[in-house]
């Protein structure tokens, strides 16, 4: 099964704030964009000997390691469900062993067959009344256990670990982790009653046995009770059930019991299994499944994701309303052809009193900014967090120097800060070299505009701005 878009989209942002992958910066559109998932990987190979150099061999793309973890994890749950059913058929015989006088234990039928699942059932429900809508759940154990298999499993069939991080980021995210984990406990003991019915219903066919129940603590009446409650709904929807004599004729002391008792008892142990077991979980795991996949599609999304979708929503955009003008000259075709990023507009004068923050800064303030209105050095997670949180009412500009090169972090908290301020514009600071007439020494300005580009800031609000050594 093909991955969707918001699920391309979801480990597309994982990988580019987490590795070394970027998606084009030049895009038709998104679609297009996410294609770049599918290009081969390449990895090193060790090489054979001291003079030979390591070959380069290409491995599966990012989306179709994806796609095999996905049909892995599919494998996974149905091998749950498999185990599942096949417990339920094992767990059955044992209980119907009977002795030389053909009689078993309803009540004792009943334990092994509802008590467990009722006991999970509590669990479940409790649980999630304490969870409540708190996004900062846990996998669970079950979850844990078939992601730990899975990645082992990954490991042999050459999975990169960058995409299985990824996977798993876009499989089982917090927003949706206890219905996903509901619809696999449902689902499991729905597959474990079902078997134990269809086993139940199988013995029961082929076996004539005398029904009976015993106690110790418990009277006459109280047994009777019980029985009468439980007889309750299948009494409602017009199945069979134990009377009064039945029930008083099925002691244990008894001699014998007639056909038709046995035959209540028959009905009301199946009844039982299926109106308290069977279909209880059936409906819980279509609701389970329900809910998973509104949680998936309502799931927000982070700001990388809105960053990636707005950068190339601008681009889409753009690109309609060059479209609508005239048709342009062919030198100025042949230049944008020539063209691969946006020119670097200069900064305007006014914009040196406005708000600035100082990104990644280890140099003194420059002097132009002395009259900014505010300045402040974005350089820990203290200050960029105070940054991102604040309101600001006037153009806001951040400064990076164009002699670092960005990593990772600096396009996370640019994609940030453009969630939280989106009209925020990048400043290059570029240093002229007057040994060399004037010439730019800033390596990686270049690299600051695929940042700020791939961050969602828009091409005219990306600015140089350079001062003199």
């Amino acid at each position: 099964m093909a991955l969707s878009t918001r699920g391309k989209l979801s480990i597309a942002a994982w990988l580019e704030s987490h590795t070394d992958f970027r998606l084009p910066s030049r895009a038709a559109n998104l679609e297009g964009a996410l294609s770049k998932l599918d290009d081969p990987q390449t990895k090193s190979a060790r090489p054979f000997g001291k003079n030979v150099q390591a070959e380069t061999k290409p491995t599966k793309s990012y989306l179709a390691q994806c796609e095999q973890l996905q049909r892995y994890f599919k494998l996974g749950l149905y091998f749950l469900f498999a185990v599942t059913f096949l417990l339920g058929l094992l767990a059955v015989p044992p209980a119907f062993a009977v002795s030389s006088s053909g009689k078993v234990n309803i009540f004792w039928l009943l334990i092994v067959m509802l008590g467990f699942h009722g006991l999970n059932l509590i669990i479940w429900l409790i649980g999630m009344l304490a969870l409540g809508n708190n996004t900062r759940q846990s996998k669970g154990v079950l979850l844990t256990s078939l992601i730990f298999i899975n990645n082992k499993v990954s490991k042999h069939s050459n999975i990169n670990t960058d995409a299985s991080s990824a996977f798993w980021h876009w499989q089982c995210p917090a927003h949706s982790n206890k219905w996903l984990l509901s619809s696999i406990s449902h689902i499991a003991w729905f597959s474990y009653l079902l078997a134990g019915f269809l086993m139940t219903l199988l013995l029961l066919l082929t076996n004539q046995v005398n029904f009976v129940w015993e106690t110790t603590l418990l009277g006459d009446q109280q047994f009777l009770w019980i029985t009468q409650q439980l007889s309750a709904l299948p009494h409602w929807l017009g199945i069979s059930v134990p009377n009064q004599l039945d029930i008083l004729a099925s002691r244990v002391d008894m001699v014998s019991q007639a056909a038709s008792t046995r035959q209540h008892w028959a009905t009301l142990l199946l009844a039982s299994i299926m109106l308290y077991g069977v279909l209880p979980r059936l409906l819980l795991s279509i609701l389970s499944i329900v809910m998973y996949r509104i949680k998936r599609l309502t799931l927000p999304k982070n700001s990388q994701e809105q960053a990636i979708e707005r950068r190339y929503k601008e681009q889409s955009e753009a690109r309609v309303v060059d479209k609508e003008r005239a048709v342009p000259s062919p030198a100025s075709v042949n230049k944008a052809t020539h063209s691969e990023n946006p020119v670097i507009q200069p900064l305007d004068a006014h914009a040196l009193g406005q708000i600035w923050g100082l990104f990644e800064w280890s140099q003194a303030i420059p002097e132009s900014l002395y009259g900014a209105e505010e300045q402040m050095v974005l350089n820990d997670a203290t200050q960029q967090q105070v940054f991102l949180q604040a309101t600001y009412h006037k153009p806001l500009y951040l400064l990076v120097d164009g002699t670092h090169s960005p990593d990772r972090g600096s396009r996370r908290f640019l994609s940030q800060a453009v969630s939280a301020h989106p009209n925020v514009s990048l400043v290059i600071r570029e240093h002229a070299d007057e040994g060399d007439e004037g010439k730019s020494t800033s390596l990686f300005v270049d690299a600051w505009l695929r940042t700020g580009l791939e961050a969602g800031i828009h091409p005219d609000s990306i600015f140089r701005f350079a001062e003199e050594e």
